[in-house]
């Protein structure tokens, strides 16, 4: 059976019509089919196929992503995803979730095509929200969701397995994924954590208590946040896509370990450690 490669690309990158252009002139010397849907074939100035991206997902071998977390982020929410793996080239800058860098793409994919990859799961959580003023709501997240006020200091209490755990009385609190780690968490002082561990964390953003530390919990506890502010209503952000709900007093946002797992290909090249190394530059001296 004829191989088929799927396209997920940040549209917006410069070099984003020429990349694709010579991997699926790669694709097809390989005997593979590149598959670009028509949400992103226009933006790239491509013919349609009369593919969209869900029926892409459906018919290929995995998902190529050219892009960096963001573009990954983005892929990660697109229906049935979590059934196929993806391989994920970095045209960014940091890009802890990708794979390898644009230089790298060609050798990766070739030993890719050839079988020569392991596959990392990488956990997501499941995201309920209940309000009495508002229909309920549900999503997954592969790094993180992000409870706040842009504008005013908040209050949240928050619950790890039905206890009473934290009153928080702060910017906002960040619940995440070990693949969260390295993102906005990190930025509030979250610890990082390795992918492999199944863990949530608990970090506030600038919370206004010297006894508010970030926390990390087991992977299989359910965390309740309650709203305890008075406004009508705070942001709630999924993987860095704000959604905007209102949360009254009687709203609770309840976060657990989802059941499906987002699939990455990882090249035998590939180090996480290095990569933190690297690109955090861990370690090294300030002159």
């Amino acid at each position: 059976m004829t191989k088929k490669v799927g396209f997920f690309v940040n549209t917006t990158k410069e070099q984003a019509p020429q990349v694709v252009a010579d991997v699926s002139q790669l694709l097809k010397k390989e005997n593979v089919v590149p598959i670009v849907p028509d949400e992103q074939a226009t933006d790239l100035g491509f013919p349609r196929t009369g593919v969209d991206i869900s029926q892409m997902v459906e018919m290929v071998d995995f998902v190529l992503v050219l892009g960096g977390d963001g573009t990954l982020l983005s892929a990660a929410h697109t229906p049935n995803i979590e059934k196929v793996p993806i391989l994920a080239i970095n045209l960014g800058h940091l890009g802890f979730l990708t794979d390898a860098s644009l230089d790298e793409l060609k050798p990766t994919l070739i030993a890719t095509l050839k079988g020569e990859y392991r596959i990392e799961h990488r956990m997501m959580l499941d995201v309920f929200v209940d309000s009495q003023s508002a229909s309920p709501f549900h999503a997954y997240a592969l790094n993180d969701v992000v409870i706040r006020h842009y504008t005013r200091l908040i209050e949240l209490n928050a619950y790890v397995d039905g206890e009473l755990f934290i009153p928080y009385n702060a910017d906002g609190l960040i619940i995440a994924t070990p693949s969260g780690s390295t993102a906005y968490s990190l930025s509030c002082g979250g610890t990082i954590v390795a992918p492999q561990l199944e863990a949530i964390l608990l970090t506030p953003i600038a919370p206004h208590s010297l006894t508010v530390r970030p926390f990390i919990a087991h992977g299989e506890a359910e965390i309740k946040v309650e709203m305890h502010s008075t406004y009508e209503r705070l942001d709630l952000s999924i993987d860095g896509v704000r959604e905007t709900h209102t949360l009254t007093r009687e709203a609770e946002i309840r976060v657990r370990k989802a059941k499906r797992t987002i699939q990455l290909i990882r090249s035998k090249s590939h180090s996480y450690y290095k990569a933190l190394r690297e690109k955090l530059m861990l370690g090294e001296r300030i002159k």
